[in-house]
């Protein structure tokens, strides 16, 4: 009885991946003797209760983006829990309800961290791709790194997809500064767009939504979106202030640009794309500005908290249980979810 005790406090299940392949080729493998983390100094431990399913996850698994740590557990949408506090660590107590993003550390002495741009510090950690992430019962982090959500107003399920396609979105919107009053262009309608048209729409700004989904335009259209058709088809019907894009998609950028006024903002959020091309430099890329959301960073994350006062955020997901999660993560790679996104329920 007592090793059977012990096994259970020392063990977690797991989603490992250990070698790269094709998601319909399910490279993720459930585990349930996976190491159960400690927490170390100035760190805490939380028990994982949702994690989300990201596209930047489908990437590393198929091999878009390099292994860093084999095997490794993915995911870096995570909302839970702490369960544990770690020698040193003040910020939270057992109990409090806390999330985790893609940052999971910086160097906290370059120039960039200094700067409050710890998003391009070249020691930068990354949460499910340098070090195991949220396919698992436990995570540990070190409490600067965690994020505090015992005072925002959503369901639990609600709060992974604000930890990636929230953050993510709202510094590609910081980046871009825009104004009440102008025209916003959202190429790509995923759940980082659905932020974005709230917060849009809140602050005064038209919304111009790109996209092929039938489902996403009438979500769009509920939300208040301007106008809502598909750049690769037509353009905007105005010239846009702003475009915040997220699609991998190469083609799309041209499109975008054309549709952008000069002194305007190419947002782009991918992590990863197909070839760009831009054949016309005079009329399509002279005069434009085109920025990339490199890694998040964490001085505009209370901000995206204050929206969830003011406006619902809460999103359209599909809930898997954790021992589905590999089926939702095909699911999702298929463009076949009912909802905006999906997250897995881990305990």
């Amino acid at each position: 009885m007592l090793l059977t005790i012990i096994d259970i406090l020392v063990y977690m299940k797991a989603w490992i991946l250990e070698k790269q392949g094709k998601v319909e080729s399910r490279p993720l493998r459930l585990v349930d003797n996976y190491p159960t983390p400690e927490p170390g100094y100035k760190q805490v431990r939380i028990r994982i209760e949702y994690t989300g399913i990201c596209r930047t996850d489908m990437h590393i698994a198929e091999g878009d983006l390099p292994l860093h740590k084999q095997p490794i557990v993915l995911g870096h949408q995570i909302a839970g829990k702490v369960d544990k506090v770690g020698e040193g660590a003040r910020r939270f107590k057992v109990g409090d309800r806390v999330g985790l993003t893609w940052l999971y550390g910086s160097c906290g002495s370059c120039k960039y961290c200094l700067n409050g741009l710890e998003n391009y510090c070249p020691n930068i950690v990354r949460t499910g791709w340098d070090v195991d992430g949220g396919y698992t019962e436990y995570v540990v982090a070190h409490e600067d790194y965690v994020v505090p959500l015992n005072d925002v107003p959503l369901k639990t399920e609600d709060l992974p997809p604000l930890m990636c396609p929230g953050v993510t979105g709202f510094l590609g919107f910081k980046m871009a500064n825009p104004i009440p009053g102008d025209k916003i262009g959202l190429i790509g309608f995923g759940p980082t767009a659905y932020y974005l048209l709230k917060i849009s729409k809140y602050l005064g700004m038209e919304v111009y939504v790109s996209t092929r989904s039938k489902k996403h335009k009438e979500i769009a259209s509920e939300n208040g979106a301007d106008y809502i058709g598909n750049i690769l088809v037509e353009d905007f019907p105005v010239k846009m202030d702003h475009i915040i894009s997220a699609p991998p998609v190469g083609e799309v950028i041209e499109k975008a640009l054309k549709n952008l006024r000069p002194g305007g903002n190419l947002v782009l959020l991918q992590i990863a794309s197909t070839p760009i091309t831009i054949k016309d430099y005079t009329f399509n890329l002279w005069g434009r500005n085109i920025l990339t959301v490199y890694n998040v960073r964490r001085n505009i994350i209370p901000e995206l908290l204050e929206y969830t006062h003011k406006i619902n955020l809460s999103i359209e997901k599909d809930i898997f249980s954790f021992d589905e999660l590999m089926d939702g993560m095909i699911i999702a790679r298929k463009g076949m979810l009912e909802g905006m996104t999906a997250v897995s329920k881990v305990t």
